[in-house]
């Protein structure tokens, strides 16, 4: 206890700078003002303001320059100017005294800047606190940096909650990491949505976050200040989370916690070695929700994952094969079990949501398609060597593999084994990135059939939205891809390329069988599409 204790008084004494304003806008005389927590000292800190063009943060090529002042004359807060003039950035700190600077000597391009104020330790110069905004040359560019996401908060529209919510209490949502385009990050916007629409008090708190949210997104190290005990904490768990101690440490009226399932460590581990560390602490970790009030989670699987590790003491004990055979053994008891913890799928659905659907049958120039990140537990080089036999099928075949997220070292070898070890000939493979939800929508109603080699999934969103557009599903069968698809689809737990691109072209030339497939696929995906809604998060929710 003592040390979980100087863990949370580390945290909350830990120096801090913030910036007041949200953005800087240079034509308005890039006033801001940045507050600071009490006691910061010189002795201890000094601020740096580092400044990079958004869009091409690297140096030098991409850097303004940084200005670094002493703290003495500190009180609670400092005014400060952002100019350009001449194309060189000026600027100034009420009362602060600059003690270092550096200026990039060459022109740098820019349409938005990213201003970064940091307190790094006098000793070590390690970062003690960030915080940062963007900066534009006018209140047009800050319009379209915005308008990537939608403000209008009745649209779309989710469940209506059957109960009014007592205006003196907040519902706190928080998550470590909030992106946007994210599974986490998309859930978590989206019940934020729902809340406003029910005219429920909501704010949201994250670590790391998109700059163009932080309008309303707020950091996490202000929860402790905001929270009051009538609160409800709805906290979104992925991955390991530094600041869980301090969120065990608020005291509320309720603790919630929906666990999005956690990356297997050792499908990371060559492409990816310091994730692989991290979700390995996160596993290590997740004993501790069991100390929270209330339980949800995307899947059974995921339950099942997350209660094997309840009455372990902070250790990654855990069985992770494709069939989840967990075993107890000689674990403590825990007091929570399958049916305490809530199931709820991972994506709220607005009730005329109707993707386009795909009725055609196509066996000539079949488009493959794959929806997801480009991480190594997905196995896209599977989905590569399945496509290279397929081509012998069907020569005028295509594959299209939507998403991001690649490290460098997982994207060269994609590209090797694509060109040098499979030799797909040029422009077989689209690797056609990030989409906005509309192109999304279009690539599943023309493509041909959707596949995955994923080897680990706490649900997989993509395979339902391929399933409510009628395009029929073939993939490697994990307990989770299973339970979404249930009798419908087509799963397989053998990774043979060459029969399984034969029984993909036959069926993809059987009208009949096709129809009947993605019938039943259809079938399973509005089941499960009703209960998204939002529904299940609102009697999670629901005041006591």
């Amino acid at each position: 206890m003592g040390t979980v204790m100087s863990q949370i008084h580390e945290l909350e004494m830990q120096p801090k700078v913030n910036f007041v304003n949200k953005e800087i806008l240079l034509t308005k005389e890039g006033s801001f003002e940045l507050c600071f927590s009490e006691g910061v000292s010189s002795a201890d800190v000094s601020l740096v303001i580092d400044i990079y063009d958004l869009d091409n943060p690297v140096h030098p090529e991409g850097h303004f320059g940084w200005w670094q002042f002493s703290v003495d004359s500190i009180k609670n807060s400092v005014s400060g100017s952002l100019t350009l003039q001449n194309g060189k950035l000026e600027l100034r700190l009420d009362d602060l005294s600059v003690l270092n600077h550096w200026l990039n000597e060459q022109e740098v391009t820019f349409s938005r800047l990213v201003v970064n104020a940091v307190l790094r330790d006098n000793i070590t110069n390690a970062i003690a606190c960030l915080d940062k905004v963007v900066a534009f040359k006018d209140s047009r560019d800050l319009a379209k940096f915005r308008g990537g996401f939608n403000r209008n908060w009745d649209t779309p529209r989710y469940a209506t909650a059957n109960y009014i919510f007592p205006k003196d209490r907040t519902i706190r949502l928080v998550a470590r990491n909030l992106y946007a385009g994210d599974a986490v990050g998309n859930l978590c916007l989206d019940i934020y949505r729902m809340l406003l629409q029910d005219d429920i008090k909501a704010e949201v708190y994250a670590e790391n976050f998109d700059l163009s949210l932080n309008d309303f997104v707020r950091r996490i190290d202000s929860l402790k200040d905001e929270t009051r005990h009538k609160d409800q904490l709805l906290y979104f768990y992925s991955t390991y989370d530094p600041y869980l101690e301090y969120l065990l440490s608020i005291p509320v009226a309720r603790r919630i916690a929906y666990y999005h399932g956690i990356t297997r460590p050792e499908l990371l581990q060559v492409f990816d070695p310091e994730l692989s560390v991290v979700c390995r602490r996160a596993y290590a970790q997740l004993s501790r929700l069991q100390e929270l009030d209330v339980l949800a989670a995307n899947s059974l699987v995921s339950t099942r994952i997350m209660l094997s590790q309840f009455g372990l003491d902070n250790e990654l004990d855990i069985e992770l094969d494709n069939e989840l055979n967990f075993d107890s053994g000689s674990k403590p008891e825990s007091r929570w079990t399958e049916k305490d913890v809530s199931i709820i799928p991972p994506r709220l659905l607005s009730s005329n949501f109707v993707p386009e659907t795909n009725a055609k049958v196509t066996k000539e120039g079949a488009k493959l398609l794959y929806v997801g990140r480009i991480k190594s537990h997905k196995k896209i080089e599977h989905i590569l060597e399945l496509f290279s036999a397929y081509l012998d099928l069907d020569a005028n075949a295509e594959l299209w593999l939507i998403g991001g997220g690649a490290d460098k070292a997982y994207s060269d070898y994609l590209k090797w084994t694509e060109t040098s070890q499979l030799n797909i000939p040029e422009n077989k493979v689209r690797w056609i990135g990030h989409v906005c939800d509309e192109e999304l929508m279009e690539r599943y109603a023309s493509a041909s059939a959707y596949v995955s080699m994923s080897e680990d999934e706490g649900f997989c969103l993509p395979v339902l939205e391929a399933m409510l557009a009628e395009l029929p599903v073939f993939a490697y069968g994990l307990p989770a891809i299973r339970e979404v698809m249930q009798d419908s689809g087509g799963y397989f737990l053998e990774k043979d390329f060459r029969s399984l691109a034969k029984h993909i072209n036959r069926l993809l030339g059987d009208s009949e069988r096709i129809e009947d497939m993605v019938f039943r696929q259809k079938e399973r995906a509005l089941e499960l599409s009703k209960k998204m809604g939002g529904r299940g998060f609102l009697n999670l929710l629901q005041p006591e």
